[in-house]
C-alpha cells in the first residue's frame, strides 16, 4: 500500500503527534509499505521539506475560509488560492499512487481530502490524538462545519481512547453512524532498550519524580505543585522535575516559589524524546496531573520504562493505568488525593518495583508500535 500520513507539524517539532507520525511510519515501512507524509506548513505549493529514514516529508499551507484577526482579507485569500491547493493536492495523490490517507490530529484546514476523497478511489481514515477533540467546542461555526463535512466523508474515525470517540460524537451526533475504531498510541521499545545512554541538557538531582510535557493548564502541573508542598508539610520532601516548554512556565516558577518548594522543583525545559526517555528511565517515579486526556502516550512511555505510574483518573487514562496494578490513579482536580499518592509511592520502593514491573509487562506486550501498527494495517485492509 502508499499511505499518506497528514500531520499538523514537521517532525523534527518537539511534542506526540510528531513521535507518533515517526513511529508508525518507521513500522510501515518495515511492513512494506511506501509512507508519505505531509504537513500542513510551509509554502502554497505542495514542496518537499525533508526526508527521513522512513519517509519523504512535504509541506503546505492549507487555507481556511476564516480568519479571525482578518476575516475579509482571509476570504479573499481563500477564494483566490482554493483552486490552486486543491488541483496541487489532487496531482501530489495521484503522482505517489495513494491508496490510504490517513490523517493525524484534525484541523479545519484539511477539510480540501473530504472533496478530493469524493473525486478519487483512495480511502480517508481520520484518528484523533487528544486536544483535537476536547477544544472541539471551541471552534468557530465555519471550523466545526469544515471538520463536520471531513468526518462524514471519512471512511473511518479512529480515537486513541473511547472518550474521544465519544467526545466528537457528543459534538456531531451523526457521527454515531460512522464506523469508528479505538486504537490506542504505542511505546517506542526500540530506543528505550537503546545501549549507549543519552547526555542531558541539564542537571537533575539523584532522586526524582517526573512529569513531562507541554506546559498549558490542561495539563495540571499547578495541580502538581500544590501535591508537592502537601507532601512535604506532611513530611515527605520530593524533588521533581518538570520536562516541557509553554505558556504556563513563568506562571508555574512563580507558584513553586510562593509554595517555597522551589529548591525542589527542577525545570529543565525542552528535551528531545530520547533525553525525556533517559529522564524516565531513572526516575523514581511517572506523575500525570491532567485536567484532560486522549491516550497520553507519555504514560505508556513511562510504563515501558518500568516506572510506576500516578495518574489522574479521566478520559483515555484508565484504559492503559490499571489501578493498583500498574499505577495508581487518583481524582482530578485534587492536590490532596494527588499528594497521598506521591507520598505512597515515595515511601514504598517495593510497591513502586512491583507497579513498574506489571506495566512494562503490560505495555511491551499491548502498546508496541508493532502491534499498533498492525492494527492500523488490518483496518486499511478492511
Amino acid at each position: 500500500m502508499n499511505i499518506l500520513v497528514v500531520t499538523p507539524w514537521k517532525l523534527t517539532d518537539t511534542g506526540g503527534i510528531s513521535t507518533v507520525v515517526t513511529m508508525l511510519s518507521r513500522q510501515f515501512r518495515k511492513k512494506g509499505h511506501d509512507v508519505t507524509v505531509l504537513a500542513t506548513v510551509g509554502e502554497n505549493r505542495v514542496l518537499p521539506i525533508d526526508r527521513t529514514q522512513d519517509a519523504a516529508v512535504y509541506g503546505v499551507y492549507l487555507r481556511t475560509p476564516y480568519v479571525g484577526t482578518a476575516p475579509v482579507r482571509g476570504i479573499v485569500s481563500f477564494c483566490l488560492f482554493f483552486p490552486f491547493t486543491l488541483y496541487r493536492l489532487y496531482r501530489f495523490l495521484r503522482e505517489n499512487r495513494i491508496d490510504i490517507v490517513l490523517i493525524q490530529y484534525p484541523f479545519a484546514n484539511v477539510f480540501y481530502f473530504a472533496i478530493l476523497r469524493r473525486l478519487c478511489a483512495w480511502k480517508l481514515i481520520v484518528t484523533y490524538q487528544g486536544n483535537d477533540a476536547h477544544d472541539l467546542y471551541l471552534w468557530n461555526a465555519i471550523d466545526q462545519r469544515l471538520i463536520r463535512f471531513l468526518l462524514m466523508t471519512s471512511d473511518c474515525l479512529i480515537g486513541v481512547s473511547k472518550t474521544l470517540v465519544s467526545i466528537v460524537c457528543r459534538v456531531f451526533p451523526d457521527l454515531q453512524r460512522k464506523k469508528s475504531r479505538i486504537v490506542p498510541n504505542g511505546a517506542p521499545v526500540d530506543l528505550i532498550t537503546q545501549a549507549d545512554p543519552v547526555r542531558l541538557t541539564t542537571n537533575v538531582p539523584s532522586a526524582y519524580i517526573l512529569t513531562a510535557g507541554h506546559l498549558i493548564e490542561r495539563k495540571g502541573v499547578d495541580l502538581l505543585l500544590k501535591a508537592l508542598k502537601i507532601a512535604r508539610d506532611r513530611g515527605h520532601e520530593m524533588n521533581l522535575v518538570v520536562a516541557g516548554e509553554g505558556p504556563e512556565r513563568v506562571n508555574l516558577v512563580r507558584l513553586a516559589e510562593e509554595a517555597g518548594i522551589s529548591k525542589n522543583v527542577y525545570f529543565v525545559g525542552n528535551q528531545s524524546h530520547e533525553q525525556v526517555l533517559e529522564l524516565m528511565k531513572y526516575c523514581l517515579f511517572f506523575v500525570l496531573a491532567s485536567r484532560a486526556e486522549g491516550m497520553p502516550l507519555v504514560v505508556a512511555e513511562a510504563m515501558a520504562c518500568g516506572k510506576a505510574v500516578v495518574s489522574t483518573n479521566l478520559n483515555g487514562v484508565p484504559e492503559i493505568v490499571q489501578n493498583g496494578q500498574t499505577g495508581l490513579l487518583v481524582e482530578p482536580e485534587n492536590p490532596q488525593a494527588l499528594a497521598k499518592g506521591l507520598i505512597t509511592l515515595s515511601e514504598n520502593p517495593a510497591l513502586r518495583e512491583t507497579l513498574g514491573y506489571h506495566g512494562k509487562e503490560w505495555v511491551w506486550r499491548e502498546f508496541t508500535w508493532d502491534t499498533i501498527a498492525d492494527k492500523y494495517l488490518q483496518l486499511f485492509r478492511e
